[in-house]
């Protein structure tokens, strides 16, 4: 197993690290799996999302402003697909580190989805391009959900062994 670390930075905030095992790595995407270890569920407007536990396969597109996790729950059925809008990342040594915008995205199973942390993109100090940038990629991650162009091919075809 080959492990790598990923680094968010988020503006304001304190940066976050972790740990994953890499099982993939092009000129286009990084490919890794980690266990979430949750404090609580992750939960929107009452619903359970994501619970300590669950399994995620982060598919990092080098050239993005978005990353893609796939996530199973514990006993291998999948749960949704969930994006974080940040700088596509940056290699750093033994893994790869990126920026955070903070609008995130969830798609579940049966093809719902909402925009998660607006009131936070909202109170952020953004520049006006970073800002920009980030409108411009919730709005692309819509359109592709509703044209069923989303998530990318590596994500979708990914199962669980």
């Amino acid at each position: 197993m080959t492990e790598i670390t990923v680094k968010y930075e988020r503006p304001g905030k304190e940066p976050r690290e972790w740990h994953q095992e890499l099982l993939a790595d092009t000129e286009e995407y990084i490919i890794s799996s980690f266990v979430f270890r949750l404090p609580k569920p992750f939960t929107h407007h009452g619903e359970i999302l994501i619970e300590d536990g669950y399994k995620g396969v982060m598919f990092d597109l080098l050239d993005r402003y978005y990353n893609v996790v796939k996530i199973w729950d514990e006993e291998g059925e999948f749960r949704g697909y969930y994006s974080d809008i940040r700088t596509p990342p940056v290699r750093i040594e033994n893994g790869y580190k990126a920026v955070d915008l903070f609008l995130d995205i969830w798609l579940d199973r049966d093809g719902h989805f909402f925009i998660l942390d607006e009131d936070e993109f909202e109170e952020a100090e953004l520049s006006e391009d970073i800002t920009e940038k980030v409108l411009e990629t919730k709005e692309r991650l819509i359109r592709e959900i509703k044209n069923g162009d989303y998530p990318p091919s590596p994500a979708k075809r990914f199962q669980l062994e």
